[in-house]
């Protein structure tokens, strides 16, 4: 079963510290841009806002699971209820759709702050159908604010990620990869030094990929937000990688 990669005070104000930096970013953007183009391919600025904030409903529904007992799916409609409500959703004007994001983001972290000690322990699922505990829900949003925080394309990086933060998930991208069809073999390691991560750890070491940079330099070209300036590998020449999510 998955485990919160930090403990619950220090997820909760890497959450904290996200979900201001994402209201500062919308404060101060024209409504103009809202209907602009994001960094996810075939999704508005409004599609990723609007997904931002049903994640935020659906992973609040997963405290209320836990709070209860009662089964509280992520998304009650499954995933093609989850898209249409996006698609939706994305039609609205920017001052709903900037609005919904700054109250689902403030409901989930007041409903996470409220949970009482038992709650934590409890088992909930997942969209993906993952049996995790409760106390993995604020790793799940802080992952999911900061990451689109790089996507909304308004000049937060990678590099914008508090340091703990960084590292926790570097390790957490390279296992999901690890999952996907068609990762290559590689080593990540960071400069300098630092534990060596693998994709795919059965290989013979002369056989893989070696690739090293900053944490927010990997970070970026594992994800797919970034083409991986700056990394070095050898042997030369970055491979493809298959989307992260």
């Amino acid at each position: 079963m998955a485990r919160e990669p930090a403990p619950r005070p220090l997820l909760l104000e890497w959450l904290a510290a996200g979900t201001s930096l994402l209201d500062a970013e919308l404060d101060q953007a024209p409504e103009t841009w809202v209907s602009g183009p994001s960094a996810l391919p075939g999704w508005t600025t409004a599609h990723l806002l609007t997904h931002l904030a049903r994640n935020a409903d659906a992973l609040n529904n997963l405290v209320t699971w836990a709070t209860t007992g009662v089964e509280t799916p992520m998304y009650p409609h499954g995933a093609s209820g989850r898209l249409r409500d996006i698609e939706e959703g994305a039609q609205r004007s920017a001052q709903v759709i900037l609005k919904d994001v700054h109250d689902s983001s403030a409901r989930l972290q007041d409903s996470l702050a409220g949970m009482p000690d038992a709650a934590w322990a409890r088992t909930v699922r997942t969209a993906q159908g993952r049996t995790v505990p409760a106390s993995l829900v604020p790793w799940l949003r802080v992952r999911e604010v900061w990451i689109h925080l790089v996507d909304l394309g308004t000049g937060v990086t990678f590099a914008a990620l508090p340091n703990a933060l960084a590292m926790a998930l570097l390790p957490d991208v390279v296992t999901t990869l690890a999952g996907r069809d068609g990762c290559p073999a590689l080593i990540i390691r960071t400069q300098p030094g630092g534990t060596p991560l693998m994709t795919r750890p059965s290989k013979p070491l002369g056989s893989m990929t070696e690739v090293k940079g900053t944490t927010a330099e990997l970070l970026g070209w594992l994800t797919g937000r970034a083409p991986g300036v700056g990394l070095t590998c050898s042997p030369p020449g970055l491979p493809l990688l298959p989307p992260w999510l």
